[in-house]
């Protein structure tokens, strides 16, 4: 019992060790992003891109946040420009969907190799299903079937 116990603790400790080490720098680089403005930077550069999938220009900030630095943050982005009237019901549920199948890329991907995953397999899969998807959401509410 004391030799699982000592077993159990130690790949805990290792495993708490391995996601600190991977969301600390996280945190730290979102900071970074945040100073230096480097966020709205990257919109600019994807905007003619997302537009192809029904979205607004105004709608990229929040959706690149969640992309990312995960659901959360891209959520709070999404409920403060809404707030503000920068973006409409149509335009956040697209981001919705968007994030709910593809969202902290970063954070995820790392934590799922660091284990053992496909790097490459789970980064293409969430990117392409969360594209058709979305691109699929954004012809039904052009055609009012949403």
């Amino acid at each position: 019992m004391m030799e699982f116990t000592l077993y159990t603790a130690l790949g805990l400790t290792r495993l708490l060790l391995l996601v600190f080490s991977i969301i600390m720098p996280l945190m730290i680089a979102l900071e970074l992003f945040r100073y230096y403005g480097l966020l709205g930077k990257l919109v600019k550069i994807v905007t003619p891109l997302t537009r192809r999938l029904g979205y607004q220009p105004d709608s990229v900030y929040p959706l690149l946040a969640g992309v990312i630095f995960g659901i959360s943050y891209g959520g709070g982005v999404l409920i403060g420009e809404s707030r503000k009237g920068n973006i409409v019901g149509q335009q956040a549920f697209l981001i919705a969907l968007f994030l709910a199948i593809c969202h902290a890329v970063v954070e995820d991907t790392l934590l799922f190799v660091a284990q053992g995953a496909n790097w490459w397999i789970l980064i293409s899969t969430r990117l392409v299903l969360a594209t058709l998807l979305t691109l699929a959401g954004s012809f039904m509410l052009k055609r009012g079937w949403l």
